[in-house]
């Protein structure tokens, strides 16, 4: 097992003695002597919940394992995953929409490393923590998935196969996998493509992988812990791998092929771990690659398809790989990513419309002048700013009836900005059937100068019809 030592001050004043002797006399002296202890137990600190405030919320709570693993209890640990009734039926939507445009859609969903690595629980830990519960949860999340028609590979075999000592397939201390754990689930996504009838259509194309030098790991759980405990545990290596066309695939497809299958997921399918690479190399098939780190499940499904690569040529398969921590219930992700896939209001007539030059505070941008019918659950929005670097769009609607609905889309600082934010009014029960009397945008104090607006005010059922596949 690979521990840092932690060297008491008695070995220090042994290494200060040695140099002061060999200063004032040229005999021979006798070499130092180490007191080592072993690293690290887990301090006080990292048990209480009140450190893990802020930003280090995430890592709530650290517990250590066997063989120097450590764990997130909140995460790592959890036994209820899934989302709510209303989560499903947004789910099942997007996966209608998407095939309305000719795309199979397949979520890849990668189970707890707590599931995955329960034999490296410490024997408290485990005792408490319900793995058959998971394990059951997580299958009936995919049986669910896989009941509104979306295609989810079984990745229960990383349940049973961890890798060895030197081919792990999860790090020690951090929550992503290893090369080796991404090539191992690569194969089995592979396998469940072979299923699909629309990847039967797809030319095929040879890919080899390489070694390609070590990732030296530090690890996000490692880190969180020194900066708790105040030490650390030592990094660990894995070897990187990088994947390439064959030399006469290459020269048959060219570099001008378009990708028909999109990988959009989270830092698990970042280029460090080769996900994507091995993928190709497994399926015999171009992947493009669209994912994002540090953006949650749905930041590089929000880029992707409400970029005109999606418009102009939608994939015959788009994978979208999330860990099962994540709750992907967020009304607000699917109030944005459903009028994405028909391109907001840029193909369909818009019933309100305006140019606006912004200035720092509240800005009117639509307004219902002549008391037009325009139902909440019938409508949606597409705002575009004169700059593309503006991240964050905060503002409100009001209805006919005085009722305001407060709005913040934030963009996460890994998305390539576009300054483009489209989205759908509420359709919940609390405002299905209210009428829209206007929108207004806040803008912060330091503004661009010169930001203008264009807003736009169109049906969901026009725009839906334009998005259809001929």
């Amino acid at each position: 097992m690979t521990r840092l030592a932690i060297i008491k001050p008695s070995a220090t004043l042994a290494v200060l003695g040695l140099a002061m002797g060999l200063l004032n006399s040229a005999q021979a002296a006798e070499p130092p002597t180490y007191t080592i202890e072993p690293c690290c137990n887990i301090c006080p600190q990292a048990l209480e919940d009140a450190t893990y405030d802020g930003d280090m919320n995430e890592f709530n709570k650290l517990v250590q394992g066997q063989e120097d693993w450590l764990f997130r209890t909140r995460t790592d640990l959890m036994t209820q995953m899934g989302t709510t009734d209303d989560g499903y039926k947004h789910l099942q939507d997007l996966r209608d929409g998407l095939a309305k445009r000719g795309v199979e859609l397949m979520v890849v969903y990668i189970p707890t490393r707590g599931m995955i690595n329960a034999d490296m629980l410490s024997p408290e830990v485990r005792q408490g923590y319900d793995l058959q519960k998971a394990k059951t949860n997580y299958l009936q999340v995919v049986e669910r998935m896989r009941s509104i028609g979306i295609k989810v590979p079984d990745l229960t075999p990383l349940l049973e196969e961890h890798g060895s000592d030197e081919q792990p397939f999860f790090f020690k201390r951090d929550h992503h996998w290893t090369p080796h754990g991404a090539e191992f689930t690569a194969g089995l996504v592979a396998d469940e493509l072979r299923k699909s009838s629309v990847f039967k259509k797809i030319p095929r194309k040879e890919f080899v992988t390489r070694g390609e030098g070590q990732n030296n790991k530090i690890g996000s759980l490692n880190q969180a812990f020194g900066k708790i405990c105040g030490y650390n545990y030592a990094n660990q290596f894995v070897t990187r791998f990088v994947t390439e066309p064959k030399e006469e695939s290459s020269d048959l497809f060219g570099d001008a092929e378009v990708a028909e299958v999109i990988l959009a997921g989270t830092s698990f399918s970042a280029p460090q771990y080769n996900f994507n690479g091995f993928l190709k190399e497994k399926a015999a098939v171009d992947v493009d690659n669209r994912s994002i780190s540090g953006g949650g499940f749905h930041s590089a499904m929000l880029q992707y398809l409400g970029s005109q690569d999606f418009q102009d040529n939608p994939p015959k398969i788009l994978i979208w790989e999330i860990t099962s921590y994540y709750d992907i219930s967020m009304p607000l992700f699917y109030r944005q990513i459903m009028p994405m896939l028909a391109d907001g209001c840029r193909a369909t007539p818009a019933a309100l419309t305006s140019k606006v030059a912004l200035r720092p505070g509240l800005n009117e941008v639509l307004i219902n002048s002549g008391d037009l019918p325009l139902r909440s659950e019938d409508y949606l929005v597409d705002i575009q700013f004169s700059q593309p670097n503006v991240m964050e769009l905060r503002g409100s609607l009001w209805y006919m009836s005085g009722s305001k609905d407060k709005l913040l889309i934030s963009r996460n600082q890994q998305v390539e900005p576009d300054g483009r934010f489209v989205f759908g009014l509420r359709d919940d029960p609390e405002w299905a059937g209210q009428t829209l009397l206007a929108m207004e945008i806040d803008v912060p104090a330091d503004m661009p100068a010169g930001l203008k607006v264009e807003a736009s005010l169109c049906s969901r059922q026009a725009a839906n019809q334009t998005a259809l596949v001929d």
